[in-house]
């Protein structure tokens, strides 16, 4: 088997929790300061509907149908009508906004992932492959300390969208990495790990699901650099 060299990480649900923390407690903030007051059971309620909504209008997202920015109005503007809930008619339009800064506003470095990519960094060439806007991805970026900790390659700077393969050929091309010599990590099968095994890349993948087309699997970030680093003796 030929030597992994390269790691190119996701950045997003990968190694940095953002559905799982920060969007999670952004929203619920947000909902109960603006549309409460609410009981911790209705705010339940509300967010698990808001989550429905969410779920049901991504795959319009991922065949292009909708744009992301539709999305985000169209999940919200759902679940106000689903509990009849009276809103201004600007509220809609300007919630994202309202919800990133919030985002911002949360986000604390996070020293053990700081120091494991430090240390990762001993003995692999390390890159960042996301997908997401440049003032957005950078802020969480910059906020967490990470930024400095590899290259990083955001599709609102390149103009390539996981997962298009461009989007990987880029890193592989300007980083001047062997693509059998690259491990991709990532925490979707069909945007990170099924492009970059087609690509001839090695793949983590970071979640739930189990024996998947990916070459390594791990329940979470954390069990993938125990792995990797203590393979190095690190």
């Amino acid at each position: 088997m030929t030597e992994i060299k390269n790691i190119i990480f996701d950045w997003d649900n990968t190694l940095f929790p953002f559905k799982e923390k920060y969007w999670e407690l952004a929203h619920r903030q947000l909902f109960s300061e603006q549309l409460g007051p609410f009981t911790d059971q209705e705010l339940n309620r509300f967010m698990e509907k808001y989550h429905e909504f969410d779920e049901l209008l991504w795959p319009q997202v991922h065949q292009r149908k909708m744009m992301i920015e539709e999305l985000r109005e169209e999940r919200l503007s759902l679940t106000i009508e689903y509990f009849d809930l009276k809103v201004d008619e600007n509220y809609l339009t300007g919630f994202f906004k309202k919800f990133l800064n919030r985002l911002f506003e949360l986000i604390e470095p996070d020293e053990q992932l700081i120091q494991n990519l430090k240390n990762l960094s001993k003995n692999y060439k390390l890159a960042l492959l996301s997908n997401g806007g440049h003032v957005e991805q950078r802020e969480k970026l910059r906020r967490s300390q990470v930024e400095k900790l590899f290259s990083v390659y955001i599709s609102g700077e390149t103009g390539y969208l996981k997962p298009d393969a461009r989007a990987f050929k880029n890193v592989l091309t300007k980083e001047n990495f062997q693509a059998s010599e690259t491990l991709m990590v990532g925490d979707l099968i069909e945007h990170d790990i099924k492009p970059a095994q087609e690509l001839g890349m090695k793949t983590a993948y970071i979640g739930p699901e189990k024996e998947t087309i990916a070459d390594y699997e791990f329940t979470n970030i954390q069990d993938f650099f125990d792995s990797f680093i203590e393979k190095n003796g690190d």
